[in-house]
């Protein structure tokens, strides 16, 4: 009865915590990444999975001027990075589909300035 009792307790103090913070989170959401095996990396057929440094990490890389569809401003949906001269390119996690022009397109290494840009998944 009474791990009945703490367990209860605990899930109530953990969703009084998550409505008291708006259920948000201060820490960025990790950067998935995808295998470079084409049967194992699951990027859509959208995307490729590429390197974004030499010894950088692999993510799922939209085509030139394009981005997903959905929230441009939300980081763990699709991201750009630092990797030099790809700077314009959008990336996103396996599995999300790249179909949407990005606002910009036209303007080649500056399209996609609507993505925001995450250095910490370079």
């Amino acid at each position: 009865m009474k791990s009945i009792l703490a367990v209860v307790l605990t899930l109530l103090n953990f969703f009084l915590f998550a409505s008291a913070a708006g259920g948000r989170t201060d820490y960025p959401p990790s950067c998935e990444q995808c295998d470079p095996l084409p049967p194992n990396n699951h990027c859509d057929i959208t995307t490729s999975c590429i390197r974004t440094e030499p010894t950088g990490q692999y993510h799922c890389a939209c085509r030139a001027g394009y981005k997903a569809a959905g929230s441009d401003t939300d980081g763990s949906l699709q991201y750009r990075t630092n990797f030099g001269g790809q700077e314009y390119r959008v990336f996103v996690r396996p599995g999300v589909v790249c179909d949407t022009l990005c606002d910009e397109y036209w303007l080649g290494p500056q399209s996609c300035a609507e993505i925001p840009v995450r250095p910490e998944c370079s």
